[in-house]
């Protein structure tokens, strides 16, 4: 997905890229201690003058943090300039059709609309924007943040966005949203607590909006796992529950490296070296790390209904108050899980997926646009990850992941502004259950920090 980010940029913006003379800035800034070796990470994550671009903003920010310098002391009207080089003329008649099923939905009110109303027919481009304002409310920029610690400095970014197409409104994402969390050691100990994280993301999953989670993108034949797979059934018999270094023997001492399908051949191809072996093991232990500790599910079944799942989620519940009141380390995080937990519950009745609401708007897949825009491309993007317990396995699921999106444009979900109804049916459910899900997951990964982190 990166490449094809920065291939975009590059196709659509490239021109704004000076080569030489911002590669002369940028090692200014370097050797001047504006910014440091770790802030060129971009450079080597996209090699090409999509890198450079990213750099060079982060020199640029880095300029103004220290120095003060305000718009409007140096252009006299500035913020009323900016204003009007920012509006579009926008039809009037195509404006009100996106305004009033926003207002109808309960999200836009007299007070905002009757200002807007007073300028007669040039309302268009005001009228668009307070109808995308009251949308983007339901989904705070808080929420849209990417947040991870690395050597105990906390990088935040912002993969999502939002606009208004048509009679539409999207949700984008520029690259995926990573919840690393320092999950709890496995051990008997803690295995509680595990189990009970590892449902109460499944039932998150299925009750506010689909995300990957270890098992969806790791598991055996997971999303993005299928070379992976073809190997550890061929040898899971032989490998289940060994060590790393066990499972190094047992293909050591392998005889038909043609069984192991995708990984043998690259063993072969190497001519069985210690560090294809290696990977190769290194991929096969995690996998069945994944198939015995993280497929701890819900229930599910024809036979089960909404009361069986509720009684099931209430027992879980139970669980996490139970946890949550011993004033322990894992107190806080039983908390969330609470809390997580009882949205579920409160969303059991009458529950519909995500991908069903939204066929339910626009009927069969031609109108959403194709499989590479459907739904699920959009929530595909948000990874809940076990700290760096699988990394290997990561990194090929990355490397599919990029290439199921190669062909994609833009990655979006698309909600209806038609009517009044649909607003509030569907797209609205949707927003709130995307940014509730997602300050979920911020909780979740805070109270798994260490304080010093969680802090920042």
């Amino acid at each position: 997905m990166q490449h094809s980010v920065a291939a975009l940029f590059m196709r659509e913006h490239g021109y704004l890229v000076d080569r030489k003379g911002h590669s002369a800035f940028c090692l200014a800034a370097l050797e001047g201690g504006l910014v440091h070796e770790s802030d060129l990470s971009p450079l080597y994550s996209y090699p090409n003058g999509y890198g450079l671009h990213l750099v060079t903003g982060k020199v640029v920010r880095s300029i103004e943090s220290r120095v003060e310098f305000t718009c409007e002391a140096a252009v006299p009207d500035s913020e009323r300039i900016a204003y009007g080089l920012a509006r579009k003329d926008i039809d009037i008649t195509y404006a009100s059709g996106i305004a009033l099923p926003v207002a109808e939905a309960g999200l836009l009110h007299d007070s905002v609309l009757a200002p807007i109303l007073t300028q007669g027919a040039d309302c268009g481009y005001d009228l668009v924007n307070a109808a995308k304002t009251a949308l983007d409310a339901l989904w705070p920029q808080a929420q849209r943040v990417c947040r991870n610690v690395e050597g105990g400095t906390v990088y935040t970014h912002q993969p999502f966005s939002s606009h208004i197409h048509g009679n539409d409104f999207y949700l984008e994402a520029c690259e995926r949203n990573c919840f690393y969390l320092d999950w709890p050691e496995l051990t008997q100990e803690n295995l509680e607590m595990h189990i009970l994280l590892t449902k109460t993301l499944d039932a998150m999953n299925t009750y506010l909006i689909p995300f990957h989670t270890p098992f969806t993108a790791f598991s055996c034949w997971g999303q993005y796992t299928g070379g992976v797979s073809e190997s550890y059934e061929a040898i899971k018999d032989d490998i289940t529950g060994k060590s790393h270094a066990e499972i190094v023997e047992v293909l050591m001492a392998h005889d038909d490296l043609d069984e192991l399908g995708w990984l043998g051949m690259e063993m072969d191809a190497d001519e069985m070296d210690e560090a294809s072996v290696e990977r190769a093991a290194s991929l096969l232990w995690q996998m069945d790390d994944v198939e015995r500790n993280f497929k701890y599910q819900l229930t599910y079944g024809q036979e089960v209904t909404d009361e069986n799942r509720k009684a099931e989620l209430g027992e879980l519940l139970s669980q996490a108050r139970e946890i949550s009141s011993r004033n322990s380390k894992e107190s806080e995080l039983a908390h969330v899980l609470s809390d997580a937990l009882a949205s579920c519950i409160s969303r059991v009745d009458g529950h519909q997926p995500v991908d069903t609401l939204i066929a339910q708007a626009y009927g069969d897949s031609e109108e959403l646009g194709g499989y590479e825009n459907s739904p699920n491309r959009f929530f595909d993007c948000i990874w809940v990850l076990a700290d760096e317990r699988h990394k290997a396995l990561h990194v090929e699921a990355v490397e599919s992941f990029n290439a199921d999106l190669e062909e994609c444009a833009d990655v979006t979900v698309k909600l209806p502004l038609n009517t009044g109804a649909l607003v509030a049916q569907v797209t609205i459910p949707i927003m709130e259950r995307t940014s509730q899900c997602l300050e979920l997951l911020r909780r979740i990964q805070l109270s798994l920090e260490v304080p010093a982190n969680a802090q920042q």
